[in-house]
């Protein structure tokens, strides 16, 4: 058996190199098949039977089997398809096979098989395919919380239906307001010109719809009302008066021959009630002589006895006191009228007669007695306050006398409207600064275009706090008294350090109405500290973040498989969302899977069973290569070729030798 053992070893030798060469020519054939995996060739040999003794045992011949590299990454390209991935490290696809179709629709077989080839395409009925026509699965996400579903993977089909339009919502603001707002009125030199003055307005565009009219004065320096005083400059304890006549205000009070000071004192008191003068002692004993109110002055006569004012420390002349008179704000007979609408007109008559106002603590009480307003005058400044009572009603300011005195202007001054009508669009703009412009979208998705602008209304300069009004552009088209610009009717006051007080977090604008699109209620907001009045250079709104939340329909434009497996659908109105999660499965023994055509692996008993998690992770926008070494394989092709060599060989010397072996018997 020994020639013929050998010629069966070698045969076994060829047979067992011949299946190396096949699985080397699938390598080099396959090196460009995307995600291939080679088959590498293991020898065995095989020992021969018939001797228990180690001395007699032959070589053996050799079997061989197929050894998987479904474990051997390969390299990872990028690709310029976007749907294109590739798994780096471990794991694999969950993919079906297409079996049939029916009514156009695919049919699938059912079974899950594995893959790592990951060339996906969509098809013509949405579904992600790859080159070798494998459809693969994932797990469906939610897109508004972008979790999944659901926990086992199906087969992945992507809709083209529209997105529906997603309606405007929220308005995220924040902005800082420069404290001296440089609008086209702004002048340095004349004190609050930067503010709105609803004087200069049809309708009053301050805040709330329910805001009675009101003038607030600003700017005026009256000084405060003050009696007359005259002090003597001699001390009078020692005083024995030579006697004499001291005219005051008319009056002529007689002073005898020694008398002292209490006696003098009493002589000029007792005539207090004519003269409206009296007198008392100062801290150094002199003379001191003061007028009963603001009204009166002290006038002392040229006529009275000169020895007696030396005495007494006194000269002739007017000492004035301290009223709106002598101030110059009014002139005898100056009058200041306060008409409420439908209340008729009631009037304040400036002078010094009776009934006549000369005084702030007079006009303060005249301005008290008002009907139809609640009105006072600040006895430090001579500003004028004044709010109608009624919400509806108007108040007009006129008169003779220079009501800038006093801090107002005259005009007519109404209710809040909470509103710019067209005809005062012109003196709106020159009286605020621009917030700013957003395209928000209604129910249908419709584009619309809303445009802010800021009104300041209120400085501490005038005593007040600083005040700020927002306004958006309802109607662009007014015209006469329509309504253009309407007020968000939220009043926004800073403290001295800039910031909200109170905080306005945020607001609801309700039944917006632009350009005829109603868009419903939307939520301004601002957050904490997202509004501030601080100082700017240049004078304008300093807007940091202006955004909406709303959105135009959206047709699907493009998906795309970011890194880590997530499938994006992008739309075009700009939102893009997590649609798909494609999950990878691993194996515990990746080399016992069974190898099918197309790239693709099945499960066995020696694999194990899929596992529904894998340490591998998904690029997206690649391949994986073939893991295929064309220079290995040609290193391993000829040592194939010089094994195969040496078997046939071995049979043809076996062939030899089986020749001679007959030619003995001839």
């Amino acid at each position: 058996m020994g020639i013929f053992g050998a010629l069966n070893t070698a045969v076994s030798g060829l047979r067992a190199q011949s299946f190396a060469l096949e699985n080397i020519s699938g390598n080099i054939a396959n090196s460009q098949t995307t995600a291939f995996k080679r088959q590498d060739t293991t020898f065995s040999d095989l020992v021969t039977g018939g001797s228990n003794s180690a001395q007699y045992q032959t070589a053996g011949s050799v079997s061989m089997f197929s050894r998987s590299t479904a474990t051997v990454q390969g390299d990872i390209s990028s690709s310029s398809i976007n749907t294109h991935m590739a798994v780096s490290g471990d794991g694999y696809f969950i993919v079906q096979e297409k079996v049939s179709t029916s009514d156009n629709r695919a049919i699938f077989s059912g079974t899950d098989v594995y893959t790592r080839r990951g060339d996906f395409t969509i098809d013509a009925e949405g579904y992600l395919v790859n080159g070798s026509g494998y459809y693969l699965k994932g797990l469906e996400l939610d897109p508004t919380t972008g979790n999944p579903v659901g926990s086992v993977p199906d087969l992945i089909q992507l809709s083209n239906d529209f997105l529906p339009a997603q309606a405007t919502q929220e308005i995220d603001y924040r902005a800082n307001l420069a404290s001296y707002p440089l609008t086209a009125n702004a002048d340095p030199d004349e004190a609050n010109s930067e503010l709105l003055n609803p004087i200069n307005f049809s309708a009053n565009p301050i805040a709330s719809s329910t805001a009675s009219a009101t003038i607030t004065g600003s700017g005026a320096t009256l000084a405060v009302d003050a009696i007359a005083t005259d002090s003597g400059t001699t001390d009078l304890s020692g005083l024995s008066s030579a006697g004499g006549t001291l005219i005051l205000n008319g009056t002529s009070i007689t002073i005898n021959a020694a008398d002292d000071a209490t006696a003098t004192l009493a002589a000029i008191n007792l005539q207090t009630g004519t003269t409206g003068i009296s007198a008392s002692l100062g801290t150094s004993n002199e003379l001191i002589l003061d007028s009963a109110d603001a009204d009166t002055d002290i006038d002392i006569d040229s006529g009275s006895t000169a020895s007696l004012l030396t005495e007494l420390g006194l000269s002739s002349g007017t000492t004035g006191a301290t009223n709106l008179i002598s101030q110059g704000a009014v002139t005898q007979g100056e009058t200041l009228t306060v008409d409420v609408a439908s209340g008729g007109a009631q009037t304040i008559t400036f002078g010094t007669g009776v009934g006549e106002i000369s005084t702030l603590a007079e006009l303060n009480t005249a301005l008290a007695g008002l009907a139809g307003v609640t009105a006072s005058v600040n006895a430090s400044t001579g500003d004028i306050s004044i709010e109608a009572t009624s919400a509806t009603a108007s108040l007009t300011v006129a008169g003779t006398v220079d009501e800038d005195n006093f801090g107002i202007t005259a005009g007519d001054y109404l209710p809040a409207a909470g509103v710019v009508v067209a005809n005062d669009n012109t003196a709106f703009i020159s009286s605020s600064v621009s917030g700013g412009a957003i395209t928000v979208y209604d129910e249908n998705g419709s584009p619309v275009n809303i445009q802010f602008r800021w009104a300041k209304v209120d400085s501490d300069d005038l005593g007040g706090t600083d005040t700020w009004n927002m306004f958006y552009l309802e109607n662009p088209d007014a015209s006469g008294t329509d309504t253009m610009w309407r007020n968000i009717g939220q009043t926004y006051t800073f403290g001295s350090d800039g910031t909200l007080d109170p905080v306005v977090s945020q607001i609801t604008l309700s039944g917006i109405v632009v350009d005829g699109a109603n868009l419903g209620d939307i939520n301004l907001i601002h957050g904490t500290g997202g509004l501030t009045q601080y100082d700017d250079p240049n004078g304008n709104v300093q807007v940091n973040d202006f955004s909406q939340d709303g959105l135009a329909s959206g047709e699907l434009v493009g998906v795309q498989v970011a890194d880590g497996g997530t499938i994006v659908a992008n739309y075009s109105n700009g939102l893009s969302l997590n649609i798909v999660d494609i999950p990878l499965v691993s194996f515990n023994a990746d080399n016992g899977l069974l190898r099918l055509d197309g790239g693709a692996f099945e499960a066995t008993s020696e694999s194990g069973q899929a596992i529904l998690d894998s340490t591998g992770a998904i690029v997206g926008q690649s391949i994986e290569n073939s893991n295929t070494d064309i220079a290995d394989e040609f290193s391993k092709l000829i040592v194939t070729q010089q094994a195969y060599s040496a078997n046939s060989r071995i049979v043809s010397t076996a062939d030899e030798m089986l020749q001679e072996a007959l030619n003995m018997v001839r």
